[in-house]
């Protein structure tokens, strides 16, 4: 395959990775790719990153003599949070939460802000899904309390780190579905790679409110032999 071919069989592969990604094939919850008004989209870092992943699935499967196309797909989606999937939602009114702190002298409601108080995090295996392949959830609640005019912007940061405590994979979602005070959840998903099957790893979990970082929640999550998910326990 010649440079201008395979510069142009990427070029395809990447805008096929891109239609895959983004159409009824697989669902966008984050928001990962959006139209302008004109049509043209907008990438933002994610789907960049999906992208640059199809071009290099692609090369490879080409210079294997594989279908680029497939490749790109596949490069599209490689890394270690495979399926990875992300929604948060309010389960709770400003009323509500804050009434609930007010009564507690600790922790009183601020005048002019809006904070976070609470964030906690679970760790469970999800039933396999119809391919039999079983699935990582983590769901985390976040108490925000206050007054304020001013909606903070939130933030949720996700990294595992290996057994030699060596960064594996990170990811940070906004927490789009906050719009003052109130509880709300998060949950997240993540089917595991063939790689991960007998090892051990550290699931962090932190929140973030206006670029500063509340409180970070830490496991340790084994991964059995048999496709068992296994929370051994909270880290230090």
């Amino acid at each position: 395959m010649t440079p201008r071919t395979l510069q142009h069989t990427i070029a395809t592969s990447v805008a096929f990775a891109f239609l895959v990604t983004s159409s009824g094939c697989a669902t966008n919850p984050d928001g990962s790719f959006k139209k302008n008004a004109d049509g043209s989209f907008v990438i933002d870092d994610k789907a960049k990153a999906a992208l640059v992943g199809a071009a290099a699935g692609c090369a490879v499967a080409a210079a294997g003599g594989q279908g680029c196309a497939k490749g790109a797909v596949i490069g599209a989606v490689a890394g270690f949070l495979i399926g990875w999937y992300f929604e948060s939602k309010k389960i709770a009114n400003a009323k509500e939460v804050n009434k609930q702190y007010a009564a507690n002298k600790k922790t009183q409601p601020p005048k002019k802000d809006i904070v976070p108080a609470n964030f906690t995090t679970q760790v469970t295996e999800v039933p396999p899904d119809a391919s039999g392949q079983k699935e990582v959830k983590l769901t985390s609640n976040t108490d925000m309390i206050g007054y304020g005019d001013k909606i903070p912007e939130v933030q949720q940061k996700y990294a595992i780190y290996d057994e030699n405590n060596k960064l594996v994979e990170e990811k940070t979602e906004k927490v789009a579905a906050v719009d003052g005070a109130g509880r709300y959840q998060t949950n997240s998903k993540f089917k595991l790679p063939a790689t991960a099957k007998g090892k051990t790893y550290t699931v962090n979990t932190a929140l973030v409110s206006n670029n500063k970082t509340y409180k970070e929640n830490s496991y340790k999550v084994a991964f059995a032999d048999d496709g068992r998910v296994i929370v051994l326990a909270m880290a230090n």
